[in-house]
C-alpha cells in the first residue's frame, strides 16, 4: 500500500511538472506503467537467480522507457533506468541515462555517485585534457547547481549591488562599499557561469556510445583506416564535431576525434 501511495505521488509530480503530455498514454496507463517497472525491478532485487532477475530488469526498463517516451522527464525516472540498464550490464545505457538525469538535477549525489562507479567500469579509461581539467576545477560549484539556480542567485547578487549603493547613499560606510563589490563579483560569476551552461546544452552536443565496441575511422566510411589501433567500448563519452549522414566526427575528452557510425551512440 505504502510503495502504491509512494508511486501516486510521483507520478503526480512528473504530471504537474509536464502538463499535456498524456495524449499518448492516460494518467491511469501512466500510473500502471511506472507501478509495473518498479514491482520489477523490486522482484529482481530477490529474484532467486540470475536468470530471473535479468528479466525482471528487462521488464523495469520497458516500462520506464515507455513513460520517457511520452515526454516524462524525471531525474528520479533517468537514476531507474540507469539503474536498470546497470544491471543488465549495459554500461552505455546506464552512463547515457545517469548523465540525463544530473542535466535535469544538477548536484543529485545518488547520480553522481552512480555515474562515478559506472564510469569506472568502462573498458576505455582516456583522461581529459589539462584544460578542460582546469575548467571544471575552477568552476567545481557549477556541477552542483541548475542553470536556472545560477540564473537566480545572479539576479540576487544584482538586487543587493543596488541595495548596498542606496544604502550608500544615505550611510557613507566602507562596509557598504565592500558588500557592493562583493555582490556585484558575484553576480558576474554566476552569470557567467549560466551563460557557459547554457551555451554548453545549446551548442555541444555530447553523447554516448552504446554499442559494445565500435571502430573509430579517419573519415565517414567504411573504407577508410582506423583512427585508433583499439576499437571503443560501451560507455566511452565524447562531443559530436560534425554529422553526415549516418556518420558522426566525435572528439574524446582528451583531445583526439574520429568518425564512428551514428547508430553506435546516442546523444544526451
Amino acid at each position: 500500500m505504502r510503495s502504491a501511495c509512494v508511486v501516486a505521488v510521483y507520478l503526480c509530480a512528473l504530471l504537474l511538472a509536464w502538463p499535456g503530455l498524456a495524449a499518448a498514454l492516460t494518467y491511469a496507463q501512466q500510473l500502471v506503467h511506472l507501478e509495473q517497472a518498479t514491482r520489477a525491478f523490486e522482484q529482481a532485487l530477490i529474484s532467486p537467480t540470475p536468470e530471473a532477475a535479468q528479466e525482471y530488469y528487462r521488464q523495469a526498463i520497458a516500462g520506464y522507457e515507455q513513460l520517457i517516451a511520452v515526454g516524462l522527464q524525471n531525474a528520479r525516472l533517468s537514476y531507474n533506468l540507469g539503474n536498470a540498464y546497470f544491471r543488465v550490464h549495459d554500461l552505455g545505457r546506464a552512463i547515457l541515462h545517469y548523465r540525463r538525469g544530473l542535466r535535469l538535477e544538477p548536484g543529485n549525489r545518488q547520480l553522481q555517485a552512480n555515474l562515478s562507479y559506472a564510469r569506472s567500469r568502462r573498458v576505455d579509461h582516456i583522461e581529459g585534457s589539462s584544460q578542460r581539467s582546469l575548467l571544471q576545477h575552477l568552476l567545481f560549484w557549477q556541477s552542483e547547481l541548475s542553470v536556472q539556480t545560477q540564473w537566480t542567485l545572479a539576479l540576487l547578487a544584482y538586487g543587493v549591488v543596488w541595495a548596498s549603493a542606496f544604502a550608500h547613499l544615505h550611510w557613507r560606510r566602507a562596509v557598504l562599499r565592500w558588500g557592493m563589490a562583493g555582490a556585484a563579483l558575484c553576480c558576474i560569476v554566476f552569470a557567467g557561469a549560466a551563460l557557459l551552461a547554457h551555451y554548453q546544452h545549446t551548442t555541444i552536443r555530447p553523447g554516448v556510445i552504446l554499442a559494445a565496441e565500435v571502430v573509430v575511422r579517419k573519415g565517414n566510411g567504411e573504407s577508410y583506416t582506423p583512427q585508433f589501433p583499439q576499437p571503443l567500448h560501451a560507455g566511452t563519452e565524447f562531443v559530436v564535431l560534425e554529422e553526415r549522414g549516418a556518420w558522426l566526427a566525435i572528439q574524446l575528452d582528451n583531445g583526439t576525434s574520429g568518425w564512428i557510425r551514428a547508430e553506435s551512440a546516442a546523444l544526451l
